[in-house]
Order: structure tokens, then sequence, then C-alpha cells
């Protein structure tokens, strides 16, 4: 079957000047939000998995750790995403060690595409997962210059800034490869279309019970561990990953996704994900050794996240590189991708890596 991924809150409301008074008005709008979940799972015997908020730009950004540390509470129920923060700011390393520190997401948006930036980008992210790799997963990169993306997936989900919406997510990887098994290609379809209606349905009556906007449901398939994306994927294409044909598996079920968006209002990426901490079935391939950082990176092309979760060894040129390649394919399709890659030091490809809720994860090579 499938659930209901997320409901996320893009609160790009202006808040209080004041520490505290922020502090009180996230509390209590998320309460309410709670409030409004609960009443419809009392109506509809169902609710989401996960409930996350997500602003425009870290809020009280030359205090973040004072704010942080503020709200951190928060973060035993609702996930919390601060946003994005611009490549070129002064205490980037700073910032993101602090977020992700105090268990919230945020993103790094990339303001262009040449080596001086990227460069900085990779010794940031190298720094972070120095003082801990669990916490790479927390911190994205945006490599399309896309301000105030909105979609309910972390970390790269912002605000609009001025509007209040809500998006909604999916899990169903197992479930649209059952349908394309039993049905067809056609049969997945309607199967995408029958639980995006679901969740928008959902978060449309939330949206009404808070008075804001609905942004929309994105209908990427996105894995968790035994739901794998891969596993879809693979049946689709009807050969194993890293073989010739694969992408062209990619491709057909984001096709599939771009039919069934025409029944819905969708936000977001809209493509297959392919995490590897996230995907049980992509963790095997990964450790079968005939997996790369920059393979992973070129089916970008055809996914919006082929280097997503993908830890490699400690190396600045390299991640930066990888940067360069999928803000090359962003631009090439105009539409964002987002790069999660946590580099590690004194670790070779094959050996794995505690990433926390996400398990052990095997090491590729770059």
């Amino acid at each position: 079957m499938y659930e209901v991924r997320t409901l996320t809150i893009h609160y790009g409301k202006p808040l209080p000047s004041d520490i505290e008074g922020a502090k009180q008005e996230i509390e209590k709008f998320l309460s309410n939000f709670s409030d409004a979940v609960d009443e419809y799972k009392s109506n509809y015997k169902i609710k989401p998995t996960y409930l996350r908020i997500s602003f425009p730009n870290p809020p009280f950004l030359d205090d973040l750790d004072s704010f942080s540390k503020e709200i951190e509470f928060l973060t035993e129920k609702y996930s919390i995403n601060l946003g994005q923060i611009d490549s070129n700011y002064n205490k980037l390393s700073e910032a993101i060690i602090t977020i992700a520190t105090n268990k919230m997401f945020s993103s790094i948006i990339m303001e262009g595409s040449g080596w001086e930036e990227v460069l900085k980008i990779s010794k940031s992210l190298h720094e972070l997962a120095s003082n801990n790799p669990e916490l790479g997963a927390n911190i994205g990169v945006n490599t399309l210059n896309e301000k105030y993306f909105i979609t309910p997936y972390y970390p790269l989900a912002s605000a609009v800034p001025g509007k209040v919406m809500i998006s909604a997510a999916l899990t169903y990887p197992n479930y649209l490869k059952d349908s394309y098994t039993k049905n067809g290609y056609n049969g997945m379809i309607s199967s995408v279309i029958e639980a995006g209606k679901l969740a928008q349905d959902m978060a449309i009556y939330i949206a009404n019970k808070l008075n804001i906007e609905y942004a929309g449901v994105d209908l990427s398939v996105s894995p968790w561990m035994e739901e794998s994306s891969l596993g879809l994927i693979e049946q689709v294409s009807g050969v194993r990953l890293p073989k010739s044909g694969f992408a062209y598996g990619l491709r057909k079920v984001n096709e599939a996704l771009i039919q069934a968006s025409k029944n819905l209002k969708t936000v977001g990426f809209n493509e297959v994900m392919l995490p590897i901490a996230e995907d049980s079935k992509l963790k095997a391939r990964a450790s079968e050794g005939d997996l790369t950082a920059r393979h992973l990176a070129m089916l970008s092309g055809v996914c919006l996240a082929g280097l997503d979760l993908a830890v490699v060894p400690y190396d600045i040129n390299g991640v930066a590189g990888l940067l360069l390649d999928v803000s090359a394919y962003a631009r090439t399709k105009s539409k964002t991708l987002g790069v999660r890659i946590i580099p590690v030091e004194s670790v070779e490809p094959g050996d794995k890596v505690d990433l926390g809720r996400f398990g052990e994860t095997p090491v590729i090579s770059i």
C-alpha cells in the first residue's frame, strides 16, 4: 500500500523581531497544525507519517545558535527546515553545523557555477561531516540558484516570503512496483493518481482548517529502506543498476509522474529520488562496488536526486567537481537538482559509515 509521507508547512510570514516572540508564534502555529491533522485522522482514519515546517531563510541568522537552541524542543514532534543559506555567507560552515547539530535542516543555494564557489561549499560540507557524518544528512545543496523553492522534501524545502502554504508527499515505491507488475505502465500511472489524490485531499483539508494556501503534492518516488525506488526502476527498466538501460527506466517512471500530474496540483520535484542511505536495495548495490558518485551524478540528467545521501572519501576537489557536474545538469534541464554528499575522512570505498537513523551506509568512490 502507500502512505502520505509528510505534510510540510511553508511558513513565509514575517516572524516577530525577538527570538522569544518568534518561538511563541511558531509553537502556536504548529499546535494548530497538529490539531488539524488529528481532526483529519479522527474523521478519515489516516494521518501523515511526518509533520514538517520550513522557512524561506534561517531566522536570526546572525544569532542562529540562540534561536536554534530555543526551538530545538519542537524537533521532538516536527521536522524543521530553516530554509536557504547563500553560499557566499561569511559564516557558512558555522551556520550549517549549528543547524544540523540542533537537529534541523537547511540547504546551501549555489549562486553561480564556478570553482571558487563550489570549493567553499565543499570545504563547509567536509567540516560538517568531520564533526559527525550523521550531520551531513541534514544539509543539502540547491544547484540551480532557485530562490524559495517549494517542495515538501528536506533539506531543499523553503518558503515564499509573505505566504504560508502547505504541500504533501508520498511513500509508495512498492505500491507502484506492484501496480506496474500487475497492470502495466498505464496501471502504474493510475496508481500515482490515486495516491496523489489522497495526499492532495488531506493537504487541502488542513489548508482550509488553517486558512492557508494549498501549494500542491510532490509526486516524487522517494524510498524508505524496503520501500525501494531502485526496486521499482529495475522492474521498469528490466536491468540492474548500473547496467546500460537503467536510465531508460528512470525516464519512463518520470514520464508516468508527468502524466499523473495533469490530474493534480503538483509542486516541487516530481521525479524519482535515489538517496543511497534511505534505500536498502541501493545500499546493497553500492556495497557491490560498481557504483561511483560520478555515475550517480550523471543520473541527475534523468532524475532529480541521483547524488543523494552518498558517503564518499574525503576529497575537497572531488566533491566540488561533483557539485559543478550536477549544476550543469540542473541548468540543462532548467530544473532544481539537490545534492546531499557526505565526505568522511579515513574511509575507503566499501567501508561502512553509521548515519544514525539511516543505519550503516556503504562508502562509494568519487
